[in-house]
């Protein structure tokens, strides 16, 4: 079997105390679980089974959905995806059994899968359930579930998902009652970054360097949203993310933030000096001023790393 929830438990302990930090705990998890035995066929089989069985009933929803959709009413349509994700729900509870954090890794992986096609599921129905506000209803309701979902079984899978559900509630909400969408947009998903961030260096997501990884991506995707008609906007909110990365590093040794503010700094340093000259300059002078940035951050992070 592979590391078993004690010594997983043990080992987050030691990132707890400092005694490790959270690359380190990652490195060390994995080659735990590389060097344990193999699964047992059965688990295999099992998880398999899941994976497909839970496929099948998304895809059954959706193709009996897309073919009579229209000949249906509102509440069949309901019906039909409600019943999608109350099967989806007991199969994973069913799998999970009472206690899903001292399951196997196999299992936890099979309800984590079964939970987020449930997040799915949950927000087409809740969507479909009302006459106005549709999005804005069916991702608030997938964000819930979401949040549910990763609490009851903490993985990888779930983080993405819940990241996913939570980008798609900004921007629901966003779209539907904001004058200036990109720029309210941008704002909005670049402090849903730095919020996911900070969640992540408390410790609250985990796996920790892809919650790191998500949380700076969306903050990056939005500090370009306002970028066609509030450039300045866009330029301070992507600088802002650089120089909080790279803050950010001097006191948790993650690869992550030091490569997020490299990208950034990468990025804007371009954009200001386009803007500045008018775009007078050609690709070649951009290309060359984006080099001198990436060779500029390379020395700072060298310097980072030494100072670490």
């Amino acid at each position: 079997m592979a590391i078993t929830a004690r010594q997983s438990q043990a080992l987050h302990d030691l990132t707890t105390r400092g005694v490790l930090s959270a690359d380190q705990e990652s490195a060390v998890r994995d080659a735990l679980e590389e060097t344990g035995a193999p699964p047992r066929v059965a688990d295999r089989v099992t998880e398999l089974a899941a994976y497909v069985g839970g496929g099948l009933v998304l895809g059954g929803a959706a193709l009996l959905l897309g073919l009579s959709w229209e000949d249906m009413s509102r509440l069949t349509r309901v019906g039909v995806l409600g019943a999608a994700t109350v099967l989806l729900l007991v199969a994973a509870v069913a799998v999970g059994g009472r206690s899903v954090r001292a399951v196997t890794d196999v299992r936890r992986r099979v309800v984590s899968t079964l939970f987020s096609l449930a997040v799915v599921t949950a927000a087409f129905t809740a969507g479909t359930a009302v006459s106005s506000r549709e999005f804005v209803v069916g991702a608030t309701t997938g964000f819930v579930v979401a949040v549910a979902a990763y609490l009851l079984v903490p993985t990888a899978l779930a983080c993405l998902t819940l990241a996913a559900a939570a980008i798609a509630t900004v921007i629901a909400w966003t779209t539907e009652y904001a004058a200036d969408v990109p720029l309210v947009i941008g704002v909005a998903l670049f402090a849903l970054g730095l919020i996911g961030a900070l969640l992540s260096l408390v410790d609250v997501l985990r796996p920790v360097p892809l919650a790191l990884a998500v949380s700076a991506a969306t903050a990056l995707f939005g500090a370009q949203q306002p970028l066609g008609s509030n450039a300045w906007v866009a330029y301070a909110l992507t600088a802002g993310l650089a120089a909080a990365c790279f803050a950010a590093y001097l006191g948790v040794h993650s690869t992550v933030l030091l490569v997020a503010g490299v990208v950034a700094t990468t990025i804007v340093v371009p954009e200001v000096v386009w803007d500045l000259t008018d775009g007078a300059v050609g690709g070649g002078v951009l290309l060359l001023v984006a080099g001198a940035v990436l060779l500029a951050t390379s020395l700072v992070s060298t310097w980072l790393r030494r100072h670490r």
